[in-house]
């Protein structure tokens, strides 16, 4: 049993609750019961039908974005459903799309092909990787033994809002109609997020090096509906960006920018690096969003 705090998916890029992806055999209707506390869980889902779900048999490691991954694979043993390949056409309008457990959260991402190669372990091939604004979590690539979530019609929404964000929930999933501390349930915490809200780092992003300082250029990212044919996209997330300068892993310099433009004047980087900037500094620059912070930060050597 896993409760997953995911970005916006795609066919349902307007429902923010945390999806509860919940296996059993044999299966049975399941419910999901959470609260602070054992003695104050309430119900917040009901799983009429098993999802498909594995473990990796081989670790994954980081890959490429904005691009097919065809170094990487998924390995990974499956329970329930056989996964199916799709034509890219299919994969780019948002089929094959799975959840990967890694250290930093969950990975989403989508395949093209999938081979049986084992009993119950399929290879996974053709990823697009670091999908929804998760490259954060795909950096960090998954172990083997991490659960793989296929994310199909078979997972339930979770009703646990933004009034409970940062709160630690417990969870416990059993069958619908037992007291949630009999036989059968299972126990997990949880801690909500709200990815759902986190802006996706800027693309794009790109220096020069001028007589008034370094002029620092994006594009923003949009991450509810932005990738329609017809006009503009509508940003959801208000213009608001946090420009920092970098030295290894100290903070130099923060700046805001209200645009998808600023310079970083040459008095300042005289001030921040006298003796010139080293390998190590680097530009990061993330958007801000309401009821959230401070999303991914796209990063950029400055040598």
């Amino acid at each position: 049993m896993r409760i997953m705090d995911l970005p916006p998916l795609m066919g349902s890029e307007g429902d923010g609750r945390p999806l509860a992806a919940t296996a059993a055999e044999p299966w049975r209707a399941m419910r999901l019961y959470a609260g602070p506390n054992p003695e104050a869980l309430t119900a917040r889902a009901d799983m009429e039908r098993a999802a498909t779900v594995g473990v990796l048999v081989e670790a994954l490691g980081a890959g490429v974005r904005h691009r097919w991954d065809e170094a990487n694979v998924v390995t990974v043993r499956v329970e329930g459903g056989a996964p199916e390949s799709a034509s890219e056409a299919a994969v780019l309008g948002g089929a094959n799309a799975v959840a990967v457990e890694t250290a930093a959260g969950w990975e989403v991402l989508q395949y093209r092909t999938a081979t049986l190669v084992g009993a119950e372990v399929w290879r996974l091939t053709g990823l697009l990787r670091g999908q929804q604004g998760t490259e954060v979590e795909m950096r960090v690539g998954a172990v083997e033994g991490a659960v793989v979530v296929f994310l199909d019609a078979a997972l339930s929404r979770a009703e646990i809002g933004l009034n409970e964000r940062g709160l630690p929930l417990v969870c416990r999933a059993g069958p619908a109609g037992a007291a949630p501390g009999g036989a059968g349930f299972t126990e997990v915490g949880f801690t909500l997020g709200g990815l759902h809200a986190r802006p996706w780092s800027p693309a794009g992003l790109a220096i020069e090096a001028g007589v008034e300082g370094v002029t620092v250029r994006w594009t923003l990212r949009v991450r509810l509906y932005g990738d329609g044919w017809d006009g503009e996209p509508t940003p959801v997330d208000p213009m608001r960006f946090r420009v920092r300068v970098l030295d290894g892993g100290t903070v130099v310099r923060t700046m805001e920018a209200e645009g998808t433009t600023l310079v970083y004047p040459t008095a300042a980087l005289a001030a921040d690096f006298p003796g010139g900037a080293p390998a190590s500094a680097r530009i990061a620059v993330a958007q801000w969003g309401e009821g959230f912070g401070w999303g991914v930060e796209a990063e950029i050597g400055m040598v």
